[in-house]
């Protein structure tokens, strides 16, 4: 009888190790799969200088400018090829901006950008860049501008 107990305690103990071992690699494989897909599809905003930004403007021909300043300032002057959604008006044009493209993001000094990319990242955006310092910052680097 004793035997038996033992044999009993031993395959219980050996089928509880086995289902620990188990479910153990299953939550591993999950963890290591959920880790890798969400690096493939996690969205980075990433700062840039004025200089950054004219660099990867004349080297990248997919390239998206957005301007997220009102109208009034966009005509005062903005970037060529910018395209002028308002920060306040963004969420309603999303379809505007193309998903497949580098988004370059700037305003005045690059506080309303930066609320926009974390906006457009929430959005699912992926390659954002919010440009540090802005058009001010842009122009007075003695990049070129447009005016109406």
């Amino acid at each position: 009888m004793n035997v038996k107990n033992n044999s009993q305690k031993v395959l219980l103990s050996t089928a509880l190790l086995l289902f620990l071992c188990t479910a153990t690699g299953i939550l591993c494989f999950k963890e290591l799969h959920a880790e890798e897909g969400g690096a493939k599809t996690q969205a980075e905003v990433k700062n840039i200088s004025t200089t950054q930004a004219k660099e990867l403007i004349d080297k990248e021909k997919n390239v998206f400018i957005l301007d997220v300043r009102t109208k009034e300032e966009y005509n005062e002057a903005h970037i060529k090829d910018a395209n002028l959604i308002p920060v306040q008006e963004l969420e309603q044009n999303i379809n505007k901006i193309p998903k497949d493209k580098k988004v370059v993001v700037y305003c005045a000094r690059g506080k309303r950008s930066a609320n926009a990319c974390a906006m457009l990242k929430d959005k699912g955006l992926k390659e954002l860049y919010n440009v540090e310092g802005g058009i001010n910052q842009w122009k007075s680097e003695g990049y070129p501008v447009e005016k109406p």
